[in-house]
């Protein structure tokens, strides 16, 4: 593709939508499997670690959707330049 081509603004937000959808079922996946484990090896086969982690990805991909909708909502370091004397 052409340096010069302009992207539909219809693809930039089909492909956002995409990255988001893969995202929460990648990373929901990822807290499932990992509430799983935790639940039959550390907490004697109970079903909150399960919820709890599924939960945490769940929300982590969430915000990983508002950043990649609004990037200006990712909060900024800003540098500070010492004065010279």
């Amino acid at each position: 593709m052409p340096a010069n081509t302009k992207i539909p603004s219809e693809d930039i937000l089909s492909r956002k939508w995409d990255e988001c959808i893969s995202n929460v079922i990648v990373k929901s996946g990822i807290g499932l499997s990992v509430g799983i484990v935790a639940s039959a090896l550390l907490f004697k086969k109970r079903s909150w670690p399960i919820s709890v982690s599924t939960g945490l990805g769940l929300g982590y991909a969430v915000s990983q959707c508002e950043r990649n909708f609004n990037p200006t909502l990712v909060p900024v370091a800003k540098k500070i330049q010492e004065e010279k004397k």
